[in-house]
């Protein structure tokens, strides 16, 4: 054999043995692969929700991107994965099943009603789910961890603001209606309406309520009956809300509307692009977060991101309940996940771990109206409320009073 073959096998064989001895193979220049951590997305892009859930989500994802750039989690990668439900009931099931498929260990999934669909695979799919409101449905869930508490609790607040705030010696019981859907929303923020009165009787005079299908535009037949109202409670969301408020005023109601936190502060651009500047007088919300306007970190860390992320954009997103939401969902995700990586580390970070953490969530958070933290019974963050009042001559919402609200229902537990 000539010496030229003999060369020619050796580095063959030797070739061979490289590839077959561990630890050898691959270490030059080549990085090592670090854990990932998939999160899934399931909500409305596109449909109906998409102008408020678009900034939530783009929020939670930049506070994602500030600890990536400033304090990464240590041994992880974090990967998000979306999915478009459009607002289509339709589109709910297999879009959990497609993220599932692709490997999401959490998912984020915003709407209450999409939840409910959903809320029985969690624990079988080992799963957790980070929700927005937590509804009678969904209370309770071990792998359902909610921002805050729920639709009835919101209008337990406002009734309750309105027996704080009104004068009754002056103006006599305050007429209360509400205008609604035919969706669940509604009913839950009726429950909180009942229950209101009927710890409170002879406080309110009870209008009645009005449900419209979704899509509806025009409003004669509810704005004739609703007319007597010193407050209505809207539950309708996006261009609906909008249009009832123009059409409400236009045909001569000069009373108070009340929303929750979607339909006036997730929505309110749309509101005011409908209405006239000078008629959105006595326009409430409630709300768990701090405002824009106050001086806590918690603002002042969101509108830094804002700018370093969505300059384009910020006039916009500073007007609006979705970023704040946002932000906070991402600081709650991120926490969750840094102490699973530190209780059983970066590789063997699964849903099961998540969900753990999510559980042993405590969190004080300068601003709000209440700790942050889960119970088994209570597996929502945000219980105390503010009341906020659009100021025309500001243009901004400010605090109807210093004092957070917690729901009546909610005040023993």
């Amino acid at each position: 054999m000539s010496q030229r073959l003999i060369k020619t096998v050796a580095l063959i064989l030797l070739g061979v043995l490289l590839l077959t001895l561990p630890g050898l193979a691959g270490c030059a220049g080549e990085k090592e692969e670090v854990p990932e951590i998939v999160i899934g997305v399931l909500t409305d892009f596109t449909g109906t929700a998409s102008f408020a859930v678009k900034p939530t989500i783009n929020a939670m994802m930049d506070y994602f991107s500030m600890v990536e750039e400033e304090d990464p989690i240590p041994g992880v990668k974090i990967k998000f994965i979306t999915y478009d439900t459009r607002l289509d009931y339709a589109r709910i099931t297999p879009g959990y099943v497609w993220l599932k498929g692709r490997g999401a260990v959490m998912m984020h999934i915003v709407n209450p009603a999409d939840n409910e669909i959903l809320i029985d695979r969690y624990a079988e799919d080992e799963i957790p789910v980070i929700g927005s409101q937590v509804q009678p449905t969904l209370l309770g869930n071990p792998w359902m961890f909610c921002f805050s508490s729920s639709n009835a609790n919101e209008t337990e607040v406002l009734m309750q603001w309105v027996m704080e705030s009104w004068d009754y010696d002056a103006l006599g019981t305050p007429k209360i209606g509400h205008l609604g859907w035919t969706l669940m929303s509604t009913e839950y923020h009726q429950e909180g309406i009942d229950a209101a009165m009927k710890a409170n009787p002879g406080k309110f005079d009870w209008v009645g309520v009005q449900r419209v299908p979704m899509g509806t535009t025009t409003w004669a037949g509810e704005v004739s009956k609703l007319k007597d109202c010193d407050f209505i409670v809207v539950s309708v969301v996006g261009p609906m809300a909008a249009s009832f408020v123009k059409e409400a005023r236009a045909r001569g109601y000069e009373g108070n509307f009340l929303s929750g936190i979607n339909a006036f502060p997730g929505y309110w651009d749309l509101v005011r692009a409908a209405v006239p500047e000078d008629e959105l007088y006595g326009c409430y919300h409630a709300g768990h977060w701090p405002w824009w306007n106050e001086d806590v970190p918690f603002i002042t860390k969101l509108k830094g991101a804002i700018q370093r992320y969505r300059s384009g954009e910020a006039e916009a997103l500073m007007r609006s309940s979705g970023p704040l939401t946002g932000w906070a969902m991402g600081m709650l995700m991120t926490d969750a996940i840094s102490r699973a990586v530190e209780e059983v580390g970066a590789e063997n970070v699964d849903g099961t771990a998540i969900r753990d953490a999510l559980a042993e969530t405590n969190m004080t958070v300068p601003g709000w109206g209440n700790p942050w933290r889960f119970t088994a019974e209570e597996n929502f963050l945000a219980r105390a409320e503010r009341v906020y009042e659009w100021i025309i001559a500001e243009e901004d919402w400010v605090a109807a009073s210093d004092d957070w609200i917690t729901p009546a229902s909610l005040a023993g537990s």
